[in-house]
């Protein structure tokens, strides 16, 4: 077999010829060939003509390689190769590894012409278990990163590969196993992680929480693949409220090994370049621990912030290969980190940040930011409803938030009867998507049902508040029972109510002591978002959220009671510009 190039691609018979036999799907048959003259004529792109050399461009698509793993698993992987203008000629190469239930072949076909075409070597391959990658789905096992390593192995075996200048990069799974395999194999010079994880148990089970909504996801993903025992089962334990503490302990032990931040020491160690893009309205990995591994990394590193759910911003750029900020800012990366281009990539600010709702994009040097501050405010109780004479108006429908301590004692009970008006979307997954197409998730807080959630609305800012980062909150409450959960929503609100979602959290308590206060801080998720002049910012609290497992059975009730005193502040602490 020779693989043979049309005028400026000579053979490439030693580099990718009988070495690469055994692993393709069909041995007899060759692997990139020079096109037929009616072959040309009719050529349109490597993926219409898979295993002809371009006439166009000189790249060729391969695309059913089978690479056998270290323990001998099968994993099915696709491969682009640039121009090649002699034998001896080498080219630095991209390891994309398929997220969860996606089909490696196709996912990033797109981008990896147009790298191709830029003089990179690209192979792709479905994760171990899904489609037809054998083995079992082990959530990122140790096993999942080593088959990184595997696929290295064979693409110097059997490719042009500049064995000094090898990336891993994917998108969501992908991006978890490419940081963890940056961490473990020395070959491997950068890692670009799209819409990826830091810390797993942050994701699955943030604050105690069960993440139903895309836990759900998780699990429904596996009917592409074949999943180990535990994953689906651990998934089902963390939205069980029965679920002992015990083996809470063990899925958490267990999602630590599965955790990029678990190896950030390792990454920093060889201090090699991490370039990481998140997604806003991402309820799956939400930013938040992203942000938290990227202030440790201490090698050269960028971080994207754009709109957007689970890996939205990124698809495009994947699949189709259009122009796409993320790719395009990785793309940059790749030149720098692999080919040595003084694009100014490592010299720009590490941090980018596109507002919510609008085309504006924000740079700040590093994480945690110097160009922010923190501003802090003070929620005070909205107490019985009332009359009150002083002012001729009633009280008590809601609560206030000052910029002042809460000089007032009192509370404010809420029961979980039922949901709020205040909603992470009223239709999962299809309504944060809806935001990162300038739709927001929108209610009148004055529908909130005063039994079952509580709201606290603050005065008309006389300026723009430039919200960026993690908004978070820390309440005084005394649950009615050992179980309960408080779902919290940051509201940009006009002057008749309406409010705008900025972002939300959630946080549940499994074996409190009924009756007994305690602190209960709630980290809602980052983002970057104006809130206009003349309007003001509003909280809701309730009980209860699509988006998040319930901590009691059907039927099961219990209260929250938020506390408020001068000895015993309730707060907002808000990153701003």
């Amino acid at each position: 077999m020779r693989i043979s190039s049309r005028r400026a691609l000579p053979a490439m018979v030693l580099a990718l010829a009988s070495a690469a036999l055994p692993a393709l799907a069909q041995p007899s048959a060759e692997l990139c060939r020079i096109a037929t003259q009616a072959e040309s004529a009719r050529y349109t792109s490597p993926t219409q003509s898979p295993g002809i050399v371009s006439p166009i461009d000189g790249t060729c698509w391969v695309p059913a390689v089978t690479i056998t793993s270290f323990d001998g698993t099968k994993l099915a992987a696709n491969l682009f190769l640039p121009r090649r203008t002699s034998s001896t000629q080498t080219f630095p190469t991209i390891v994309m590894i398929a997220s969860w239930a996606a089909p490696g072949r196709i996912e990033y076909i797109g981008q990896q012409q147009r790298l191709a075409k830029d003089g990179y070597v690209v192979a792709s391959y479905s994760a171990r278990g899904f489609w037809l990658s054998e083995g079992l789905i082990g959530a990122a096992a140790p096993e999942d990163v080593r088959d990184v390593s595997s696929v290295i192995d064979w693409l110097q075996a059997n490719a042009p590969v500049d064995a000094g200048n090898i990336a891993a990069s994917g998108i969501s799974y992908g991006a978890g196993l490419s940081l963890m395999a940056l961490a473990k194999d020395t070959r491997i010079k950068t890692a670009v992680a799209l819409s990826g994880w830091a810390t797993m148990a942050d994701e699955l089970y943030p604050r105690s929480t069960g993440n139903l909504t895309w836990g759900t996801f998780l699990s429904l993903g596996t009917i592409t693949g074949r999943p180990a025992p535990e994953v689906n089962q651990y998934m089902r334990e963390l939205m069980d409220p029965d679920t002992p503490p015990t083996k809470i302990a063990e899925i958490m032990a267990w999602s630590k090994v599965r955790s990029p931040s678990t190896y950030v020491d390792e990454i920093n160690a060889r201090n090699v370049p991490v370039f990481i893009s998140k997604n806003y309205q991402d309820d799956l990995f939400t930013p938040n621990s992203s942000l938290a591994m990227f202030a440790a990394l201490t090698g050269p590193k960028k971080m994207l912030l754009n709109p957007g759910i689970h890996a939205s911003a990124e698809a495009p750029g994947a699949v189709l290969g259009i122009d796409n900020y993320p790719y395009d800012q990785a793309h940059r990366w790749f030149d720098r980190w692999l080919k040595g281009v003084r694009n100014g990539v490592d010299t720009e600010p590490k941090v980018t940040m596109q507002v919510k709702f609008s085309d504006r994009r924000e740079t700040f040097a590093t994480w945690p930011a110097t160009e922010l501050s923190e501003q802090t405010y003070y929620l005070g109780p909205r107490g019985a409803l009332r009359f009150d004479l002083g002012c001729l108006c009633g009280k008590g429908d809601k609560g206030s938030i000052s910029s002042s301590p809460n000089g007032a004692k009192g509370s404010d009970l809420i029961q979980n009867f039922w949901d709020t008006t205040a909603t992470s979307g009223p239709i999962p997954v299809l309504s944060t998507l809806a935001e990162s197409l300038d739709l927001p998730v929108v209610n009148s807080l004055l529908t909130v049902g005063l039994s079952t959630g509580v709201r606290y609305e603050g005065p008309m800012l006389p300026h723009t508040q430039k919200i960026r980062g993690i908004p978070r909150l820390n309440l005084r409450v005394t649950p009615s029972q050992a179980r309960a959960q408080v779902v919290a929503y940051l509201y940009d609100v006009d002057a008749i109510g309406a409010g705008v979602l900025i972002t939300h959290g959630a946080a549940t308590l499994h074996r409190a002591t009924a009756g007994q206060t305690i602190d209960l801080p709630i980290e809602l998720s980052a983002t970057a978002y104006d809130v206009p002049a003349g309007h003001h910012i509003g909280v809701v609290l309730d009980t209860v959220d699509s988006l998040y497992a319930p901590p009691v059975n059907p039927g099961e009730r219990f209260g929250v009671r938020f506390e408020f005193g001068p000895d015993q502040q309730a707060t907002l602490i808000l990153q701003t510009r």
